[in-house]
């Protein structure tokens, strides 16, 4: 326990964002720490005074579950680094020195755990420090790819170690002197591997030999040449590592660290043992083994007892459950179980809307709506938390009732940040929430489709002259519409949008079922074939198709029974090796960013089926792009620039492509498209650093947007 005297200090780092908790507000820890030494017959232990780790913190939270992170969040005081621990790490409990009161918890790392050169070289040193050192005896533990093994891996994989004992006082196996306000979650863990709560009581049938002798880090008694015979043992045991083995609270801490690791983040643990350059033991994968099973189950229940306490105070948006679909979770059970909390809490808006949003995702649309239907009716306005308190930032959105592609969906940009979010879906009636919400700025977030064309005005109308900042106003939102958007993009040096044009289905089957005459040259005159059609209002591709013989446009009108079309000319933009590259383009008050590259055969290019998940090739390709986007966008710079100066909108995304001859071909521009950094690190590691760059600079504009103090007169 670490006792101070004055709370306020160390209850203040609650308000900042926990990857930026790194520095103590008073000399309480280091007087903790110098005892420590000296208890520990350690020579020096000292708190480094540096914010080095802030954007490696910041990477190693970023992918975790929100329901986790809003427990740490809450919890945690701060994560702090030391020199001379002469371990990993430790975590314990901050407490007010008459005992009255915990206020939370704060981890303290050793800067020099991570002096070795990859997350796998100090996994391996951490296993090897249980033993005396042979050197015909080689142990390698792998935690980390090839691509990924730095050590920031490193570092995550140590810090959910020390989460685990902060999440295990939520279960049975609080110590007394760890009492903290956070929920209690149902089931015994410690009944799975050991008699009783008693750190040293384990079940006889999950002991072995020479167990009582693992010690880590310090004066090893085991001898390198005993643990072929160890490995084996542990691996009849329901143990994942030798660390669980010790006890009780390790137990939990190490199953906690390689289920999320493993299980929710996809990487890899193994451990292999060499003698005389000989592989004679490799470890199961045991989170798939059978002996793993009870503590599997014992997990699950716990992430989705997490899940559902944050969804049942929390708005959640749509993040989190992007996130779930794109890691594999099981998001059907995940919108059952709000489906039974939900009933059997039928007043509680924030559960429906949740729910709503799950059903959305899981292409159930008529019953999501209806279930949005229902949240709306108990209330409109939704919060979404910042990840400190008091926010840096509060941002109104705009919404409007509908399916998930009718709204930017920022959150997913924004996730785990400083910026509350403040959802407000909007009627005509009552445009702006009444009364208003406390917030810095405004953000018009629906799209502005033939169906909000009525609210949009509405909204227009209530923002005329408004005193706060407006982020993509209104009256500019039609400047994305196909048609309108064709028009404000022709004669654009270096770009290529072809003309849009609306027909009814009349005019589509009279007009272009005409042969054209091959003399026409007016670019404004309707295309020949092939050509693009579609259906007004549709999206993500939806009943797209190219036409290239008059019997295929027949065949398209029989099977889409649309009454008006968006058609225009087909550009191939194939490269040489036949392969179409996609690009999508953030652009922030004209700053383009990139967000992802997509490489298909076929020319309607969709990220998730167009094998990037499947072909290394392509990611890497993928990955160089990302890293030298500066010369794409130097190459277009005169392009992105009269976007943005034709278009004025503060915060738009643009689908791209560069045709044969070099021009920036534009698909569409729109400020409802998703932005985000979920996709696996394992299979991306350089996505989130480049979403990274973009997610800051939203931060950084919307800071900019907040009203500056006034020096005062000399």
């Amino acid at each position: 326990m670490i006792y101070i005297a004055d709370p306020n200090p160390w209850l203040a780092l609650y308000a900042q964002p926990l990857h930026t908790r790194l520095t103590p507000p008073t000399a309480d820890l280091q007087d903790f720490l110098s005892e420590y030494g000296r208890t520990h017959g350690l020579p020096s232990v000292s708190l480094e005074s540096t914010l080095d780790w802030q954007e490696d913190l910041a990477q190693v939270l970023a992918p975790l579950p929100e329901s986790l992170l809003d427990t740490l969040n809450k919890s945690i005081l701060g994560i702090f680094f030391a020199n001379g621990l002469d371990a990993s790490g430790f975590t314990d409990m901050v407490a007010l020195g008459d005992g009255s009161n915990n206020i939370g918890f704060v981890i303290v790392l050793d800067s020099q755990a991570f002096r070795h050169p990859s997350a796998n070289a100090w996994a391996s040193w951490k296993e090897n420090s249980a033993f005396v050192a042979d050197e015909q005896v080689q142990i390698s533990v792998e935690i980390a790819t090839p691509e990924n093994d730095h050590r920031i891996q490193a570092l995550r994989f140590l810090l959910l170690h020390e989460f685990g004992h902060i999440v295990s006082t939520m279960t049975d196996l609080c110590p007394q002197s760890w009492a903290f306000s956070l929920p209690k979650l149902a089931g015994h863990f410690s009944k799975l591997s050991w008699q009783t709560n008693g750190s040293k009581a384990i079940r006889p049938e999950q002991n072995f030999p020479h167990r009582e002798k693992i010690s880590f880090y310090r004066q090893p008694a085991l001898h390198a040449s005993q643990a072929l015979d160890l490995y084996r043992d542990l691996a009849r045991t329901a143990f994942p590592t030798l660390y669980a083995s010790m006890d009780v609270q390790e137990d939990f801490a190490e199953c906690f660290a390689t289920y999320v690791h493993t299980e929710l983040l996809g990487q890899p643990y193994h451990l292999q043992l060499t003698i005389a350059g000989n592989q004679v033991y490799r470890s199961d994968d045991f989170w798939a083994s059978a002996r793993a099973s009870e503590k599997k189950r014992y997990l699950r229940n716990l992430f989705d007892a997490l899940a559902h306490n944050n969804a049942s105070h929390t708005f959640q948006g749509l993040a989190p459950f992007l996130r779930m679909s794109l890691s594999g979770a099981d998001l059907r059970a995940h919108a059952q179980s709000l489906l039974v909390q939900a009933n059997q809490d039928q007043e509680n808006a924030i559960l429906w809307m949740n729910l709503a949003i799950g059903f959305l995702c899981l292409k159930m649309r008529d019953m999501g709506l209806a279930i949005q239907e229902q949240a709306l009716s108990l209330q409109r306005l939704y919060r979404r938390p910042a990840n400190c308190q008091p926010p840096r930032f509060r941002l109104l959105m705009i919404m409007t009732p509908g399916d998930l592609s009718e709204n930017t969906p920022i959150d997913c940009l924004l996730e785990n940040s400083p910026v509350e979010l403040l959802y407000y879906y909007a009627s005509v009636e009552q445009p702006l929430p009444s009364p208003m919400p406390e917030h810095d700025a405004v953000m018009v977030a629906l799209s502005d489709s033939q169906a909000n064309r009525a609210l949009l005005l509405a909204v227009q109308a209530s923002l005329l002259a408004y005193a706060r900042p407006v982020i993509n106003p209104p009256h500019l939102l039609p400047n994305v519409n196909r048609d309108q958007l064709s028009e404000l993009l022709q004669d654009v040096p270096g770009l290529d949008m072809p003309r849009t044009h609306k027909l009814t289905r009349s005019q589509v089957v009279t007009r272009l079922s005409m042969p054209r005459p091959a003399e026409i040259t007016d670019p404004a005159a309707l295309p020949g074939l092939p050509l693009i059609i579609r259906p007004v209002g549709s999206q993500a591709g939806n009943d797209l198709a190219r036409i290239t013989q008059p019997a295929e446009l027949a065949d398209y009108l029989k099977q889409v029974q649309s009454t008006a079309f968006f058609v225009s000319r087909f550009v191939d933009y194939s490269s040489q090796d036949g392969q179409f590259r996609k690009y999508r383009i953030a652009m922030l008050r004209g700053q383009p960013f990139i967000c992802h590259m997509a490489i298909s055969s076929d020319w309607m290019v969709h990220y998730v089926n167009a094998g990037m998940y499947d072909s290394a090739d392509k990611r890497a390709e993928e990955g160089a792009f990302m890293q030298n986007f500066a010369s794409f966008a130097t190459r277009h710079q005169t392009a992105l620039a009269a976007i943005y100066q034709r278009l004025q909108l503060d915060y738009v995304c643009i689908d791209c492509a560069e045709t044969k001859d070099g021009q920036l071909l534009v698909f569409e521009i729109d400020h409802i498209m998703a932005v985000h950094a979920m996709d696996s690190a394992s299979l991306f590691p350089f996505k989130a650093g480049q979403i990274g760059k973009l997610q800051q600079a939203f931060e950084q504009y919307l800071y900019a947007l907040q009203p500056q103090p006034l020096l005062e007169s000399a």
